[in-house]
């Protein structure tokens, strides 16, 4: 059973990637925007009929909608299974679970992008306490370079 509170996570984290690559940065605040709202209501399962009552709020567009009805009938959004085959592991992973702001993450990524995945984690091993990255996220980015 998905609840909004889940679906909220979603749309932030689809935010986060839209901000990391650079993209329309309206679409980002759409998304941010519809988290929020989804947060208010919570716990509340996440139905056909809750995501019609959603789109009744002004600034939930059809996008939203059916990005919502994607994770409701498959357990994924399209769009964040694109950004996860055009982006390098490092960084979708750094925009899920890192906590670090769309900006920085697009700061980052313009600069890094073009590195491989070694080099990528051997910088930000080098500014952890700037970007106040956990041992935990550079264990896991490094793991990933290994795989």
């Amino acid at each position: 059973m998905v609840r909004f509170k889940q679906l909220a996570e979603m749309f932030e984290f689809l935010a986060r990637l839209v901000e990391m690559v650079g993209d329309n940065p309206f679409k980002a605040r759409t998304y941010r925007f519809a988290a929020a709202k989804m947060r208010e209501i919570g716990g509340k399962e996440v139905t056909k009929a809750a995501v019609k009552e959603l789109s009744r709020i002004k600034g939930i567009g059809k996008a939203v909608v059916e990005k919502s009805l994607q994770f409701l009938e498959t357990g994924h959004i399209k769009k964040i299974d694109e950004f996860e085959s055009l982006v390098s592991p490092v960084f979708f992973l750094l925009a899920r679970d890192s906590g670090l702001s769309g900006k920085i993450l697009n700061k980052l990524y313009v600069e890094l992008k073009d590195l491989n995945c070694d080099e990528i984690v051997s910088i930000l091993r080098e500014r952890k306490d700037e970007l106040e990255l956990s041992e935990e996220i550079l264990k896991r980015l490094q793991d990933l370079c290994t795989e």
